[in-house]
């Protein structure tokens, strides 16, 4: 009887010891907060730690060996990725679609003109494509509207969305592709001006979540992952401007709304 009531103390202790570490793409970042206070409320206090950067860079730490336990990312690529080179421990499944807004902190009327106030502004921040999964969105808008030789010269990459949004905040530059997610924010909800781009100017931004393999044995970071698919978690995805999955599926093909 000694013997079990030690071996349930010490799976006790291990398991309240446990903490989840989180890379985050820099479009959740807004809202990662809210998810893990409401986890919390549901599953006591434990420890969570985020790190909050561009997916692509987020993933390439990974590979390298960072002890992250849950990766969110801002497209299905780079989880994909994770799980075929043997780093995760299931499948990564869609947990939200991105919305990509055109935003600005100066005195345009973006409502009015929409993608034609490019044509009279200097300086457009854009996500760099090559790390950031809106910055392929924005890319694609700009070609799918003809208009991205006419303003290639005067695109100011940021490494992510994080970096995007101090452009446009600090006013050094006119106006820049954001997500939703960030100007509805409780940061900077109200702040500046801007419109939501149409959706069918492209592709669906398919937001992947997976568990990594550094998880295996730690229950509250399996707990959290389930989490992010739950009624609750929708609902705050929701809120923060994201389309949310009808039903849970890996590859990403069911209706959003």
């Amino acid at each position: 009887m000694l013997r079990i009531i030690i071996i349930v103390f010490l799976l006790f202790s291990y398991s309240f010891g446990q903490s989840i570490t989180i890379a985050v793409s820099a479009n959740v970042q807004y809202a990662i907060d809210e998810l893990i206070k409401k986890f919390k409320e549901e599953n006591g206090d434990i420890q969570i730690k985020k790190v909050i950067s561009s997916s692509g860079k987020l993933a390439n730490q990974i590979l390298k060996g960072a002890p992250y336990d849950i990766f969110l990312s801002a497209d299905m690529k780079y989880p994909l990725f994770l799980f075929k080179r043997g780093l995760a421990l299931s499948k990564p499944k869609v947990y939200a679609y991105g919305v990509v807004v055109l935003w600005s902190m100066k005195n345009i009327n973006i409502e009015k003109e929409g993608l034609g106030v490019l044509f009279k502004v200097n300086k457009i921040a854009v996500p760099n494509p090559k790390n950031a999964p809106y910055g392929r969105a924005a890319i694609e808008i700009l070609k799918n509207t003809k208009l991205y030789e006419k303003v290639k010269e005067r695109l100011i990459y940021g490494e992510s969305v994080s970096q995007v949004n101090h452009y446009i905040l600090k006013r050094l530059v006119d106006v820049g592709f954001t997500s939703k997610s960030s100007v509805l924010s409780p940061v900077l909800r109200g702040k500046g001006r801007w419109i939501e781009i149409e959706k069918r100017l492209y592709s669906p931004i398919e937001q992947g979540a997976v568990l990594l393999k550094n998880a295996e044995g730690n229950e509250h970071a399996k707990s959290f992952f389930s989490f992010l698919f739950s009624k609750d978690a929708k609902q705050i995805f929701k809120k923060y401007g994201y389309m949310v999955l009808e039903n849970e599926q890996v590859e990403g093909k069911d209706k959003a709304r």
